[in-house]
């Protein structure tokens, strides 16, 4: 097998499942006249700069966001450390603004990956488990990470953890036509009922809570999303807390995994779902400018 192949499938699961942004679409087009939000500021994120030098814990996840355009000033050196296959699959992008993102998204990975495992990011190379989620190759020396990747109208999440299975999703919030039958589809019916139950103000942030815990969690498993969404049921509204209420009619095994809600920036609303019951959560931004060189281990 050629040794680029495994990255075709790895780079299709590291990017947001198959229901894109077309997933909620308007069904006219007049919506989609309308002038597109901004892309966010690394300024406006609310978690902090990382240190020098943040230790990741056995029972840690560390989750890191980037803003991708801020950093396109350095896309040389983050393509420097992309794969032949995913150079590739750059040039393939229509428009420069996308594959700029791509290049910095994935070199992005490659060098927190790196870090925490004291290698060049170039090195790294990747695999896919046997339901299509991505890993690393090899044993690395018996080091090996669990990761996972998304992204949303230019802001990048990153998931990172030493023992856990895991998956995160991020999504701007933003109008939605035809919200109650996207979540009649999609939701089950307890959650349809929560989002119907909730004042105005807070169905927007709730429905995209809801989504993203559940595609965190398929993305942990490697599953598809097309058939599974409503039989995984989350909790959806809005607050400092989200649980996994159930998978498939499952309640125990539901318990145990956690969730974990994050809030990167404002406007957006985001998730990281673990196969581990006790686990301790770390958010770290991506500075804007390029850091210099160093080791996260």
């Amino acid at each position: 097998m050629d040794e680029t192949e495994p990255e075709v499938n790895t780079s299709i699961q590291m990017e947001r499942t198959a229901l894109d942004a077309k997933k909620f679409a308007p069904s006219t087009g007049a919506a989609l006249d309308k002038p597109q939000p901004c892309p966010p500021a690394a300024s406006e994120s609310r978690w902090p700069l990382s240190p020098a030098r943040p230790e990741l814990a056995r029972d840690e996840i560390h989750a890191w966001c980037a803003v991708l355009d801020e950093l396109a000033s350095d896309l040389p050196a983050f393509a420097e450390t992309l794969s032949a296959g995913e150079r590739q699959r750059a040039e393939r992008f229509q428009f420069d603004r996308d594959r700029k993102r791509f290049i910095v998204r994935h070199g992005l990975l490659r060098m927190i990956l790196g870090r925490y495992l004291n290698i060049e990011p170039a090195r790294l190379s990747f695999t896919c488990e046997s339901r299509g989620k991505p890993a690393l190759a090899g044993t690395l020396d018996g080091r090996t990470l669990h990761f996972n990747l998304s992204h949303s109208d230019g802001l990048a999440l990153f998931a990172v953890a030493r023992r856990f299975a895991l998956g995160v999703d991020v999504e701007r919030i933003r109008p939605i036509p035809e919200i109650d039958q996207i979540a009649g589809k999609f939701f089950s019916a307890r959650e349809s009922a929560m989002l119907k139950a909730l004042p105005a103000e807070q169905k927007l942030e709730a429905f995209f809570n809801c989504w993203t815990r559940k595609e965190a969690y398929l993305k942990a498993t490697g599953e598809g999303i097309a058939d599974a969404l409503a039989q995984i049921e989350v909790s959806l509204v809005p607050g400092p807390t989200a649980q996994l209420l159930n998978i498939a009619g499952d309640a125990r095994e539901a318990s145990s995994w956690s969730l974990h809600p994050l809030a990167p920036a404002p406007g957006f609303t985001g998730a990281v779902a673990v196969k581990a019951r006790d686990s301790k959560l770390a958010c770290w931004r991506w500075p804007e400018k390029f850091p210099a060189a160093g080791t996260i281990r």
